[in-house]
């Protein structure tokens, strides 16, 4: 087997750091995954179905990329071949109640599982049999070498390999640009990352030290892995008034939706500066949405809005939070540095002191992109827990507690239709009440904007 060694990538930087931050020893090891599903209908050729993993594999580099050294600057490598990680269960023969208990489990298991860095390969497909004509596929990549976008990629590339495999389609056509061809670095002059970093260092000083969630006592033993989703979908009318504001406004409906988050954290906190993280898409280059691998950058999307500002005016602050961070975008070890000016002697020191809460979007057909499980009728709520593997917080955790804690802390995430919101949380370290409060705060707000943007912050009423 051929390997050749190549740096990170500046879009896989901020996840290297977050992850070698947690476990410097075995990174691939702390459930930091991108999730997918798919339904397969109809008897399935095992044969046929692990030689189009095979194919898909071959297709895409990131797929056969594994770690040649893990340190705080690693080298990765790309392998010619590497064989896949393909398991096939089977549950037909379980009762029904039974069958999906399993399969519950088994995909928690799946999308917080383990991935050997060094040895790869960095991702696994499971094969479902739930029946003779009934099929599920799960993917599970680690988020180092893919993001959200690639699993769809994935399944796609796979239903097409197989459909070849079985002689019923075409094989897969060739990839118009490669990876790291679609993930060029720019060529800055030393003017232009000056003008860059100098930008983040005057937005992100001071950096955020307090979080705008009551935060548990964290103990030894206490299950760092847990995570639970509470969430509800929005009234078609809601969802529908507030395309038309966004469209008035003249911003993206994402952009829309992330300032009524910044309104609402506003307003449960009383701080008038408030720094929401967020993801880029960073597929607008040729041919790179149909590639696996890491494409997300990090946003920080900082304001200072005063409660007597209107609702009006502070979606036009993020606004132009947003759009000056999109004007100055960086790498993560070009921003750490600016921001942090000990930041080479503190690493690994993740990305996550530069903001108070993140927002995000969920890609569109993924698996994680709303909440699931049966709706509460009275409240509207949808909720679950994870029923994944445990692990617990170390033992000694010195001056890293606040971090293992804001690694739980409720991240809210809108679905790609706009239509859903959860958020999604530690429930062991964050309390349920208040992230009830959380999304009915939310969906309040978002139904003032659309009542009457004209109205004061602190004339919100989310009680």
């Amino acid at each position: 087997m051929t390997l050749t060694g190549t740096p990170l990538l500046r879009s896989q930087e901020n996840v290297w750091e977050y992850v070698y931050c947690f476990a410097p020893d075995s990174p691939g090891r702390i459930g930091c995954n991108v999730f997918n599903t798919m339904e397969l209908p109809g008897p399935v050729d095992a044969d046929a179905f692990r030689q189009a993993v095979a194919d898909v594999a071959r297709r895409h580099e990131a797929l056969r990329t594994v770690f040649a050294t893990i340190e705080a600057d690693p080298l990765t490598r790309v392998a010619d071949d590497l064989e896949p990680s393909v398991r096939v269960v089977d549950l037909s023969a379980h009762p029904p109640a039974r069958r999906a208990a399993h399969l519950a489990g088994l995909l928690a298991y799946e999308s917080h599982r383990d991935f050997d860095l060094r040895d790869g390969p960095l991702w696994t497909v499971t094969l479902v049999r739930r029946s003779e004509t009934s099929h599920l596929v799960a993917v599970a990549m680690t988020h180092v070498i893919a993001d959200g976008w690639s699993t769809g990629v994935f399944l796609r590339d796979l239903m097409a390999a197989y459909r070849a495999r079985l002689g019923a389609g075409p094989p897969l056509a060739p990839l118009e640009v490669t990876y790291e061809q679609a993930l060029a670095a720019p060529q800055w002059s030393d003017e232009e990352l000056a003008r860059r970093t100098g930008y983040w260092r005057r937005h992100l000083a001071p950096l955020p030290d307090r979080s705008p969630f009551t935060m548990a006592p964290l103990t030894p033993g206490l299950d760092v892995q847990a995570e639970a989703n509470l969430g509800i979908t929005l009234p078609g009318a809601l969802a529908r008034a507030l395309g038309t504001l966004a469209r008035q406004e003249r911003m993206t409906p994402f952009v829309l939706l992330l300032g009524a988050y910044r309104v609402l954290l506003g307003a449960l906190t009383g701080w008038d500066r408030v720094v929401i993280g967020s993801a880029t898409f960073g597929r607008e280059s040729p041919g790179s949405r149909e590639l696996i691998g890491q494409f997300t950058h990090n946003l920080y999307v900082p304001t200072v809005i005063p409660p007597h500002r209107t609702l009006r005016e502070a979606l036009g602050e993020v606004r132009g939070a947003v759009f000056g961070a999109l004007r100055h975008n960086a790498s993560f070890k070009q921003i750490a540095p600016a921001v942090n000016p000990d930041f080479e002697r503190m690493r690994p020191w993740p990305y996550l002191p530069l903001y108070h809460a993140w927002f995000i979007s969920a890609p569109p057909g993924n698996a994680q992109g709303r909440p699931d499980g049966p709706a509460d009728h009275d409240t509207g709520f949808t909720e679950t827990r994870m029923p994944g593997r445990p692990r617990a917080l170390p033992e000694s955790v010195g001056d890293k507690a606040a971090l293992w804690a804001k690694k739980g802390e409720p991240n809210l995430t809108i679905s790609d239709d706009r239509r859903a919101v959860f958020v999604r949380y530690n429930p062991f370290i964050y309390d349920r009440d208040e992230m009830v409060r959380l999304v009915t705060g939310y969906r309040h707000v978002l139904g003032e904007l659309v009542r009457d943007p004209h109205q004061r912050i602190a004339d919100l009423r989310l009680e």
